[in-house]
């Protein structure tokens, strides 16, 4: 019971003393990072786990070509303008610099989100393939890259492009 209360009177003074380093030492990431961080991370993953459910058997070499054939070009597309972003921060020191509108809940809910739903049809496929055949798990993805991807594809914009400067 002391080791529950020392750490829980541990934490605010580890979190007030790490907010007052970082301000000194080194810079918090903005939110266009953490987001940006997120969606590299979510996508690879979504590849990695396809892979591993491919290994495993979970998909034959037919479903998993044309299940690379939908993930790959999203994976292309945010990375592509991520990536593209980060040069930029690199060479533009102000684009980096610049918060614009803070990301809000909403953004983050669509992010996880997408992620969740895309991982989910892929796991139920490829461990309960009476629940969901290839056929529906590819109607469904392709239902939700087309829903969510517009929407998605406007906070990558706005997220990532450089504001014009006059």
């Amino acid at each position: 019971m002391t080791t529950s209360d020392s750490t829980t009177i541990a934490r605010p003074m580890a979190d007030t003393d790490a907010t007052t380093n970082t301000g000194q030492t080194a810079a918090p990431l903005s939110p266009r990072t953490r987001i940006a961080r997120l969606i590299l991370i979510y996508h690879f993953i979504l590849i990695g786990v396809s892979c591993v459910l491919y290994v495993l058997r979970g998909f034959d070499f037919e479903e998993f070509t044309s299940l690379m054939g939908v993930l790959a070009p999203i994976t292309a597309l945010y990375g592509g303008a991520v990536f593209r972003f980060l040069g930029r921060s690199i060479t533009e020191p102000n684009l980096a610099a610049q918060n614009g509108t803070p990301i809000n809940s909403l953004v983050k809910w669509l992010v996880n989100g997408h992620f969740i739903i895309v991982l989910t049809l892929i796991t139920i496929k490829a461990l309960a393939p009476n629940v969901l055949n290839f056929q529906d798990m590819t109607m469904f993805l392709t239902l939700v890259e087309s829903a969510l991807g517009i929407y998605m594809g406007s906070i990558i914009l706005a997220l990532f492009e450089g504001k014009g400067e006059k």
